[in-house]
């Protein structure tokens, strides 16, 4: 007996009410690995309901005693139990195969330098999502719903409802909607965002306050408990959590500084920090800091941004104080920068990024404050500009940051750096530190580096290698 046989077999069985519990398990088994076959039983189970009720006797009025049961309502009586078992089952059956095979809601096309944390969901590139929830530590991946690329950009917290809708817990996105996508959804806590063809951002918070950026067309943000709707347009910014605040730079913290040290020589490396005596960091943009309102500034960070917008450069500005080591004769030098996320702009709209390293030329090295700090009075600027006088720095080297790695240590080693402070020992040093790479569309990224304040990262600091002979 081949495999369709047997199946009939225990079919028509079922339906005739003759099968054993081991025929219902045998059948349950055929249709839970066969579409074909579970249309086939959905098929002969209704013909078989249908004839059961077309073959009762035909009711006629009794011409007595017309209070008692009917013939028919008796057979229908004796037949009904099995009509239900069947239509029962057939639902049943129906129910835990869509169950157990839900359609995929999205594909992961693709994931960057990607460290996924705990989540429901697969993380393979091509692989098929269901409803479910995933978490992005760090790097960047992209999601294709049925109209709607999501660009995930680590640390990010995603749920996903249905091809149509997903849930943003915390972190950023940027969608962009293709024709017929229209309607997508993004919830976040405060608002439902309804998409209308464009392209947009979405920012979220660790304490839920969300952001909205429209990039390209319109946007409806729908604010939840308040009834009502608004329409925001490109370049338009909206913060469905209306009491976000932007958070401030914090005062150094004293306990900190004391902290921090110069290595004694006899270890054959010394780590001079901003946070070591007079030292000091600070960063300045070349217009008035809008991004500081429609993006909140991030604390114990160093902001540097490249933007096609002159307006929203930024550069930062480091002090190193190396009055303590003046006799040394140094074999290397390494600057280290940690990178840190600053929630200000989207990654994917800036791409793997080039940074170079100034030193002000000591004739140039005024004496400047991280408290006053502005686009007028920083080192070295260009007459009547807010521009680097290249005739008043040095380039001492360049770095790279991947688009799917802005977090991290940061290291710059080069035989300029090593000679600039090597004839800066024994006295102060400033360095700058300067994007190269413009962005590539708006809102994008505002790269961050830990400065002297941060409570985890380290601050920006020179590694400085002694040659042996000179550390004895």
């Amino acid at each position: 007996m081949n495999h369709r046989d047997s199946y009939e077999q225990l079919r028509d069985a079922y339906l005739d009410g003759t099968a054993s519990q081991s025929d219902v398990d045998d059948l349950r088994q055929y249709l839970e690995s066969s579409n074909e076959l579970l249309d086939d039983y959905i098929e002969h189970a209704n013909q078989d309901a249908a004839l059961l009720w077309d073959g009762l006797p035909e009711y006629e009025p009794p011409m007595t005693q017309p209070s008692s049961a009917s013939n028919r309502m008796n057979v229908f009586w004796r037949y009904a139990p099995l009509v239900a078992a069947t239509l029962l089952f057939t639902a049943s059956i129906s129910w835990e195969w869509i169950r157990s095979n839900p359609k995929p809601v999205a594909t992961i096309l693709s994931s960057t330098n990607c460290h996924w944390g705990t989540g429901t969901l697969p993380t393979s590139v091509g692989q098929e999502l269901q409803s479910g929830r995933l978490r992005l530590i760090s790097g960047i991946a992209e999601l294709q719903f049925s109209k709607v690329t999501v660009s995930m950009e680590g640390p990010v917290d995603i749920e996903l409802i249905s091809a149509e809708r997903c849930r943003l817990h915390s972190g950023s996105i940027v969608g962009s909607v293709s024709e017929g996508g229209e309607g997508f959804v993004v919830e976040t806590p405060g608002a439902e965002i309804v998409d209308g063809g464009t392209k947009f951002g979405v920012f979220v918070d660790k304490v839920g306050h969300a952001r909205l950026d429209v990039l390209e067309g319109k946007v409806d943000e729908r604010r939840l408990g308040r009834g009502r709707q608004l329409t925001v347009n490109t370049s338009k910014q909206a913060s469905p959590a209306e009491n976000a605040s932007p958070e401030m730079f914090r005062e150094p913290d004293e306990r900190s500084l004391e902290n921090e040290s110069i290595r004694g020589a006899h270890d054959k490396v010394i780590h001079v920090s901003s946070a070591y005596g007079t030292g000091d960091e600070g960063d300045v943009t070349t217009g008035p800091d809008q991004e500081g309102v429609e993006f909140p500034r991030p604390e114990h960070a160093l902001l540097v941004k490249h933007s096609r917008c002159q307006e929203w450069n930024r550069k930062a500005f480091i002090r190193f104080d190396l009055t303590s080591v003046s006799t040394l004769d140094l074999s290397q030098v390494d600057l280290r920068l940690d990178g840190i996320p600053t929630g200000m702009g989207y990654i994917s709209q800036v791409p793997d990024s080039t940074f170079r390293v100034y030193g002000i030329k000591p004739e140039f090295n005024i004496d400047w404050s991280s408290q006053t700090l502005n686009r007028f009075n920083f080192p070295a600027r260009l007459h009547k500009t807010h521009d680097l006088d290249l005739d008043k720095v040095q380039l001492l080297g360049e770095f790279v940051i991947a688009q799917s790695k802005p977090q991290g240590q940061f290291i710059v080693t080069d035989p300029r750096l090593q000679k600039f402070i090597q004839d800066g020992l024994g006295s102060t040093v400033t360095l700058a530190v300067t994007r190269v790479t413009p962005n590539a569309g708006s809102k994008s990224y505002v790269h961050g580096f830990a400065d002297r304040t941060h409570p985890t990262a380290s601050p920006p600091t020179l590694r400085l290698q002694v040659k042996q002979e000179s550390a004895e």
